[in-house]
C-alpha cells in the first residue's frame, strides 16, 4: 500500500502587477531595482471581493479538466489557506459543495503559510495510510495580498496570489517519503497578520488608522525581515538533513530541490549555504512571486512542464514561513 501525488494544476488570478506599474507607486525603485531586490517580474493579484475559495473552485475545475479526473472519485479535500470565508463553518465544507463533490467527501482546513502545502501533503497520506480516503484533493493557496498595506513596498515587490490543485491517491506503489515536521511559536510575531480574528479583530480605530488602505479588513501582514532570514537559514538546512537523515539518503541522491519560494535573495543564500548546484534547485519565483502555500506545487507543475524534473526524479521539497513553522518530504514523480 503506498500513497503517490498524482496529478497537479494551479490557477492564476487575472490581475497581473508588474514592476513597471510599481515603479510607479514606488518610484524611487526602478523596475529593474525591484527585479534585483525581488526576483519577481510580475505578481497576480485576486480581485477586490475575490477569496482563495473563489480561486480554489477555478483551480479545482481547470484541475478536473487538465487531468480528465473523475470528481466524484474524491473522498477527501483539504483546504490549505490562511484567508478562509469564516472561523466556521469550515471552508472546504463549502468547497465540496461548490465543487460538487460527493457528501461522502470529508473536508478539512489547514490555516497555514508556507509550510502549509507540505503539512497538508502529510495528512493526506496518513489520511490513505489510515484508510480514511484513497483520493484526496489538496487546495493550496492565497490571497495574502489583501492583508499588505498599498504603502509596504517590502512586501508588495514580493508577494502574489495564486491557487493549486494536487490529487494524492492510493496506489500500489509509494512516491511520497517520510516527513520532517517543526515548529516554533516563540517567533510568531517576526510574521504575523494582525487585527483579523477573534484575539484581536479590526475595530473603529484600526479602520481609522489605516483608511488609505480601505481599512485593511482581512488584516494586515507584518514581517521582520531579518528575523524570517535568520530563521530560514537555520531550520531549513537543518529539516533536509534531518529528512536525508531519516531517508538514509546523501545530498547527491536528490535530483532536484524544489522550496518554498519566499524570494530571490532567500533562496540563493539557501543554496549558497548548503552548496547545492544550480541546476538541482529549481527557482520560478520571477513569475508569480512568493504566493504562500501554492509555491511548491507551482514549482514542481512548472518543473515538470519545463523538463527540468522527469517521471522518476527525486524532489526533495521544504516548506517554511509563518507560524514559525517548516517542514520537509521526498516524492518520487
Amino acid at each position: 500500500m503506498g500513497a503517490s501525488v498524482k496529478a497537479i494544476s494551479y490557477y492564476l488570478p487575472e490581475k497581473i502587477l508588474g514592476n513597471e506599474e510599481l515603479s510607479k507607486v514606488f518610484p524611487e525603485y526602478s523596475p529593474e531595482e525591484i527585479f534585483r531586490r525581488s526576483g519577481v517580474k510580475e505578481r497576480y493579484i485576486s480581485m477586490d471581493k475575490e477569496l482563495p475559495s473563489d480561486l480554489a473552485v477555478k483551480a479545482a475545475e481547470k484541475f478536473f479538466s487538465e487531468h480528465n479526473i473523475d470528481r466524484k472519485e474524491i473522498d477527501f479535500i483539504i483546504f490549505c489557506t490562511i484567508l478562509l470565508d469564516r472561523q466556521a463553518p469550515t471552508t472546504a465544507c463549502l468547497l465540496q459543495n461548490r465543487l460538487g463533490l460527493s457528501t461522502k467527501t470529508g473536508a478539512i482546513d489547514v490555516p497555514m503559510g508556507c509550510s502549509g502545502y507540505v503539512y497538508s501533503l502529510g495528512l493526506a497520506k496518513s489520511s490513505i495510510y489510515g484508510g480514511l480516503a484513497k483520493k484526496v484533493l489538496i487546495l493550496a493557496g492565497d490571497c495574502i495580498t489583501k492583508t499588505i498595506h498599498p504603502k509596504d513596498h517590502a512586501l508588495r515587490l514580493l508577494f502574489g496570489d495564486a491557487m493549486t490543485a494536487t490529487l494524492v491517491e492510493y496506489t500500489q506503489n509509494e512516491n511520497i517519503g517520510s516527513f520532517v515536521f517543526g515548529s516554533d511559536g516563540a517567533g510568531a510575531e517576526s510574521l504575523i497578520i494582525k487585527e483579523c480574528n477573534a484575539r484581536e479583530n479590526a475595530n473603529a480605530e484600526w479602520n481609522e488608522k489605516n483608511k488609505d488602505a480601505g481599512g485593511m479588513p482581512y488584516g494586515r501582514l507584518y514581517m521582520d525581515g531579518m528575523e524570517v532570514l535568520s530563521f530560514t537559514l537555520k531550520s531549513v538546512p537543518q529539516i533536509v538533513n534531518d529528512l536525508l537523515e531519516k531517508e538514509h539518503l546523501k545530498m547527491n541522491d536528490i535530483d532536484m530541490f524544489i522550496f518554498h519560494q519566499p524570494g530571490q535573495f532567500v533562496l540563493e543564500k539557501l543554496r549558497r549555504k548548503m552548496n547545492i548546484p544550480e541546476e538541482k534547485f529549481f527557482v520560478n519565483i520571477e513569475k508569480g512571486g512568493n504566493t504562500v502555500s501554492a509555491t511548491i506545487p507551482m514549482a514542481i507543475y512548472d518543473a515538470l512542464r519545463t523538463g527540468k524534473i522527469k517521471k522518476g526524479n527525486r524532489i526533495l521539497i521544504a516548506g517554511f514561513g509563518i507560524g514559525l513553522s517548516w517542514g520537509a518530504s521526498i516524492i518520487t514523480l
